[in-house]
């Protein structure tokens, strides 16, 4: 008997139908698949971002479409016009806003101006499953800070923030920074801090100084003072901007502030206050009166005697004629004959009133600490190294590298000789003959590119037509080299110097021995 192979019908009926199922599924799919495929990924697009003034590590908002959800998955590229890019992964997104924290790195790429950091724009462009097409426009570009303090805290009202022993609750200043607590609290300062953002500046003094420079003097009806400029103040008690110099004085936020310590000090009488400041990094001429609603800059011969402070010191001190052993006409002369023809000009008198030389008194020319050198000498000018290196590359630096005098401080090496009459370099000729080459000699600097060929304005320049870094007519030049001189340098400007080096060509002496012309005469 014949046996067949039996199939019961009803599993016959359902593995056909599991075969066409699977066929059908395997068909859908490969349609589907290729369209899916081919369907073009958009690139993310930027539509807002807030805030548009933003601080390294805060929040910053950005609205758009097409980003991808989810934590971590969309990359955020911060970038200033003209430097690298900065890529951070935003931290939370959905396909319609992204949330990220401004990185740290960005602050490599601030703008700098006078050697410090700035808010700088950066524009924003976005990588999730492609790349933006494009950055962010200006409109659209938040300008970033540096971190900003914390967020003041309220004091406690038993406690004593400036342990003057009044309670906080009752003491109307807890940090004793001169603004009242009511006033910190709206413009965001920390009132139990005397200095909010560390930079070495008391709250205070940034806030009047940053008054003193929105005060105008263009408005038709004169003005007395303007109101704190609270949304962008500068001076700016929330950032660290010791550095700056904001009035264009020469003198820096941090050494303005020093100074109007100093005149509050224990041998000035002044008072500690901020109305006015006496010294305001807001204003060139902060000893000023007010005519007609104006401030009027006050004249240097009226109520401020420090210049004269020191002369009288000089007198009673055997300082104010001094023996000279060097230069055209050694013998006895006045410290300010820088010349040594035995004749006081005026440009030795007010050897201190720059350009222009008006005789107004502004902060730069004023002498606060009384020793007979100026605030501007005593920090960027001629009683600093950097100076002189500035002004003659040409000449090698002498091996010793003498310290120059400190602005706050009349005797700065404590000899008991005030530093304008004193002799840093040992040479016997004074620190102040020993300010300008153009002062000592009458003629002006030549050396190309030296930032030193200025005077009153006017750019002076000898002719070196055969190209050789000399002046062509050397005879014009004065008969003797004593025009060289150089606070920093005792062989300059005269070899025969007590403290000279006697060995220079064993010692590695910089000028006059090295190969720089000797015709080099400052104008200040």
């Amino acid at each position: 008997m014949e046996l067949r192979a039996r199939i019961r019908p009803f599993p016959r009926r359902a593995a056909f139908a599991a075969a066409s199922v699977a066929l059908f599924a395997s068909a859908v799919a490969g349609a589907i698949a290729p369209s899916a495929h081919a369907a073009k990924k958009k690139a993310p697009v930027i539509t807002s971002v807030s805030p548009k003034d933003v601080a390294v590590g805060e929040a910053l908002t950005i609205r758009g479409r097409n980003f991808i959800s989810g934590r971590y998955k969309n990359t955020v590229v911060f970038k200033r016009d003209g430097s690298r890019a900065v890529f951070v992964k935003a931290a939370f997104g959905t396909k319609k806003m992204l949330r990220v924290t401004v990185p740290a790195t960005v602050q490599k790429f601030f703008v700098v101006k006078s050697g410090n950091p700035v808010p700088t724009r950066f524009r924003l462009r976005v990588l999730a499953r492609k790349f933006g097409k494009k950055f962010t426009s200006r409109a659209l570009s938040p300008i970033i800070s540096g971190p900003r303090p914390p967020k003041p805290v309220v004091p406690d009202d038993d406690g004593d923030c400036d342990s003057d022993g009044v309670k906080n609750g009752v003491d109307g200043d807890d940090d004793n920074d001169l603004l009242a607590d009511v006033t910190e609290k709206a413009i965001g300062t920390d009132p139990c801090k005397l200095d909010t953002d560390g930079d070495g500046v008391e709250d205070g003094y940034e806030y009047q100084s940053a008054k003193d420079l929105n005060d105008d003097e263009y408005q038709g009806d004169p003005n007395q003072v303007l109101p704190y400029p609270g949304k962008r103040p500068y001076p700016n008690p929330l950032y660290k901007d010791t550095e700056l110099d904001y009035d264009g004085d020469s003198l820096t936020l941090g050494e303005e502030q020093s100074l109007w310590k100093y005149t509050y000090g224990v041998n000035h009488s002044a008072a500690r206050t901020l109305d006015t400041l006496s010294y305001s990094d807001g204003n060139q001429h902060s000893i000023y009166s007010r005519v007609a609603g104006r401030r009027q800059p006050a004249l240097a011969v009226a109520g401020y005697d420090r210049h004269q402070q020191f002369l009288n010191w000089a007198s009673s001190n055997a300082y104010l004629t001094v023996l000279i052993p060097v230069g055209p006409t050694p013998g006895y002369h006045d410290i300010r004959d820088a010349n040594m023809n035995t004749v006081l000009e005026g440009s030795e008198v007010n050897y201190v009133d720059f350009y222009p030389e008006d005789g107004w008194v502004e902060d730069d020319e004023r002498d606060e600490d009384a020793d007979g050198l100026s605030n501007y000498d005593e920090t960027h000018g001629r009683m600093t190294p950097g100076f002189w290196d500035g002004c003659y590359g040409m000449e090698k630096p002498y091996g010793i590298p003498y310290a120059g005098p400190k602005v706050d401080d009349a005797d700065s090496d404590g000899d008991g000789v005030l530093d304008g009459a004193d002799d840093q370099d040992h040479d016997d000729i004074p620190n102040i003959m020993e300010l300008s080459r153009f002062a000592a000699s009458g003629h002006v600097d030549w050396q190309p590119g030296s930032p030193c060929r200025i005077k009153d304005g006017i750019v002076y320049d000898q002719t070196d037509a055969n190209g050789d870094g000399k002046p062509d007519n050397p005879n014009s030049i004065h008969p003797t080299d004593y025009g060289r001189v150089n606070p920093f340098n005792p062989c300059l400007p005269a070899v025969n110097s007590r403290t000279c080096v006697s060995h220079p060509s064993l010692s590695g002496a910089g000028a006059p021995f090295d190969d720089s012309p000797n015709w080099l005469s400052l104008s200040r």
